[in-house]
């Protein structure tokens, strides 16, 4: 079992204090924060580059330490030389792990067709958009199919449609047999992709949330349409009392969020045209700004008692 736990973490020279967390194997695990709460510093944390703290991070019975090897980290803060192309600058990244001949050709071929940038392997890095780098980075950090994958920030700086691709991208990688630990600042809807969600702030995980609680966020989405038919109207405001309706605008909130799919099928059946849809609020964003209040937050969603499942204080290990 590759399970992450950690134990009473502290990061010298950054916010991280005391903090603790297990995420499960092959699970999506989301951390959430503030700029400046320690969200990247974790992340380094986890993947083995604060070495002095190696022994309160462990992944199965291994210190972090020691499997630096299965772990594949993205971050907007890593850039890579310009003047490679795509193919070169993930071969050199196959290179670092030993990945040489037939298994080279056979893990390129996989990250590449894992985020899609098949038509840019000859395109060097300088003549990619952001969006492009972004994608690339994410296939060096997969290139030794890693059982940790550790993204920092994936939508940051990029378009609407680029973000919803990037989204997407990382669904999929959902069922490739990786625990992945995403940190997000809250500003885009990533919640669909998280199992547990931890809320960092001050260099400490206050609240967690698990797949129910990030299901029942409170969340509002508005329908913008041309004129909708009596009959329509009438039917989607019987769906739910939470659903607040006029000629030209749906608002679901609450429980009405649940009908979506139901609203969909009405305004199509009787082909009313869709102008847009769009989410009023970002429910992580709502829990960043939560995370100012700290208590009111963890009594919401309190935050689990590590060290009564994985033993009080960290737990020594061999360096191998």
């Amino acid at each position: 079992m590759n399970a992450i736990a950690v134990t009473q973490l502290s990061v010298p020279s950054s916010p991280i204090r005391d903090v603790s967390l297990r995420i499960p194997e092959q699970s999506c695990y989301g951390i959430v924060g503030a700029s400046g709460s320690g969200k990247s510093a974790l992340l380094n944390a986890l993947a083995g580059l604060h070495g002095t703290q190696s022994h309160h991070i462990r992944m199965g019975t291994q210190s972090v330490r020691t499997t630096t090897a299965s772990i594949g980290m993205m971050s907007p803060r890593i850039q890579p030389p310009t003047y490679l192309t795509v193919q070169q600058l993930l071969f050199t990244q196959a290179a670092l792990y030993g990945i040489t001949g037939d298994a080279l050709t056979t893990h390129y071929e996989r990250a590449v067709r894992w985020c899609a940038i098949e038509q840019l392997a000859h395109k060097s890095i300088r003549q990619l958009s952001l969006f492009d780098v972004r994608r690339v980075m994410l296939a060096c950090a997969l290139i030794n199919r890693p059982a940790l994958l550790l993204i920092d920030e994936p939508t940051v700086g990029l378009y609407a449609h680029e973000q919803h691709v990037m989204i997407d991208i990382i669904e999929n990688l959902r069922d490739r047999e990786m625990t992945i630990v995403i940190a997000t600042r809250g500003d885009v809807p990533l919640e669909s992709l998280f199992d547990t969600i931890g809320v960092l702030a001050d260099g400490r995980i206050i609240s967690e949330l698990d797949a129910q609680q990030i299901r029942t966020l409170p969340r509002t989405i508005m329908i913008r349409t041309n004129d909708i038919p009596t009959a329509a109207f009438e039917y989607i405001i019987a769906l739910d009392p939470s659903i607040v309706a006029t000629r030209r605008n749906i608002v679901l909130t609450g429980t009405g969020v649940q009908s979506l799919a139901q609203v969909l099928q009405i305004l199509l059946h009787y082909n009313v045209h869709i102008f847009r849809i769009e989410p009023r609020n970002h429910p992580l964003n709502d829990l960043v700004k939560q995370s100012a209040m700290p208590q009111v937050l963890a009594q919401l969603y309190p935050p689990r008692n590590i060290t009564s499942e994985i033993g009080d204080g960290p737990t020594p290990f061999t360096e191998q």
